[in-house]
């Protein structure tokens, strides 16, 4: 027989971490839903009815008949808002209330009923939260986008509770294939990342494992994305840690070069350029150039100010 293995990768991965910030959190709000108005068209009048018979307990009906009409009720709203047929707050009105109805359907869903799943699996995704990440898949992860290689993704902090969100993540390239489509998860591979409840305003650092195996040689510059800053960490027998900067990662300088543009002719056409400006003072033509000159020189990735 002919035996195939991926030893390399399982020997080297490991001794690798990604780790990075997160930049943005897109994540769906729920309010109380208000009545439409009387004489709205029947898909919006359906959706409401449906709305009111999930929160009437004499009214029997199954969750996924509640989650298939709703969706079959905003496809007729989405194919009349684009008709000319309903304007803008309707459609608005209608998308929001979906999202309750699922919200709602969501929280109602048992896991272990096999019969569940696949509607578990569904909202999951649809109500999970857009996360933007400060790195780039092509650059860090590029079998993930590559050959759909599964790369463990843990939040840092908050291991300790029961996760109560779902997630996807997306990274700062312009691609709409930067975004990390599977992940590891308890029950298995999930289109979503299990994560705690978060602060939105101050959300976790998330680590990315097993990177070590070819990652780096294989990373491109996308959007002229370079390598991330390196440390090396290591582990003494007393139990102490050192950490040592072995590389400061790519500058907008460096990466500019790897595509023929000197940065150096680029200061100075700026630099020029500003002083041909009469109508702004000396201390505003100084900051202009101090900025400029510090995105020029600096991190490819974003940095805090």
């Amino acid at each position: 027989p002919t035996v195939i293995t991926e030893s390399g990768r399982a020997v080297t991965a490991h001794h690798t971490v990604l780790v990075s910030n997160i930049i943005g959190v897109e994540r769906n709000e729920f309010s109380t839903p208000v009545a439409p108005d009387a004489d709205s068209p029947r898909p919006i009048q359906s959706l409401w009815d449906t709305w009111q018979e999930m929160h009437e307990p004499s009214v029997r009906r199954s969750l996924r008949e509640w989650l298939h009409d709703s969706q079959m009720d905003l496809f007729d709203i989405h194919t009349g808002y684009s008709s000319g047929t309903y304007d803008l707050g309707q459609r608005a009105w209608a998308e929001q209330l979906y999202l309750s109805i699922c919200h709602y359907i969501q929280q109602h869903l048992d896991p272990s009923n096999r019969a569940h799943r696949p509607i578990i699996d569904e909202l999951q995704e649809r109500m999970a939260d857009k996360i933007y990440v400060n790195f780039s898949l092509f650059q860090s992860m590029p079998d993930a986008w590559g050959i759909d290689q599964l790369f463990p993704v843990l939040p840092l902090e908050g291991l300790n509770k029961t996760p109560q969100r779902r997630a996807v993540l997306l990274d700062i390239t312009c691609d709409s294939d930067g975004t990390i489509d599977h992940y590891v998860d308890g029950d298995g591979i999930a289109t979503t990342m299990p994560m705690p409840e978060y602060d939105v305003d101050n959300p976790p650092m998330l680590g990315f494992f097993m990177v070590g195996a070819y990652q780096e040689i294989l990373g491109n510059m996308h959007n002229l994305f370079g390598d991330t800053e390196a440390v090396d960490v290591f582990a003494f027998p007393d139990g102490s840690v050192e950490v040592q900067l072995s590389d400061e990662g790519d500058t907008v300088a460096d990466m500019l070069q790897y595509v023929q543009l000197n940065p150096n002719d680029l200061m100075t056409l700026f630099r020029d350029q500003v002083k041909q400006q009469q109508d702004i003072d000396e201390e505003l033509r100084a900051q202009f150039l101090e900025e400029f000159e510090s995105g020029l020189y600096g991190y490819t990735y974003l940095e805090d100010e």
